[in-house]
């Protein structure tokens, strides 16, 4: 659903609405600081949010896999290049504040 802006006639301020642009053309609204008549403002620039949001969202996933891709090709939590030379120095207090009782 559209948003038209109205602006009072007396004082200036400006009041946003949310409704179909046939009910924006009949709507005669009261000015909140000054209580005089409030016309609609002249639309501008039209906005089309939900495709354009779509979009814009799959443009920055697609730049973050060709950022974030390894040599292997997967993402940047792939694991496939991690290998532990060492046993984790916080292996024990993980057990413990988890409470695991077995070998991981």
């Amino acid at each position: 659903m559209p948003v038209y802006n109205f602006n009072c006639k007396d004082c200036g301020s400006t009041r946003e609405v949310m409704t179909t642009h046939a009910q924006a053309e009949e709507l005669e609204l009261m000015c909140y600081s000054c209580g005089g008549d409030m016309t609609q403002a002249p639309v501008m620039t039209l906005n089309v949010i939900g495709p354009a949001i779509r979009a814009k969202k799959n443009e920055k996933q697609q730049e973050e896999r060709a950022y974030f891709a390894k040599a292997c090709g997967h993402n940047y939590a792939c694991r496939c290049g991690v290998k532990l030379k060492k046993e984790n120095p916080f292996k024990q207090e993980i057990r413990a504040v988890h409470g695991f009782t077995d070998e991981f």
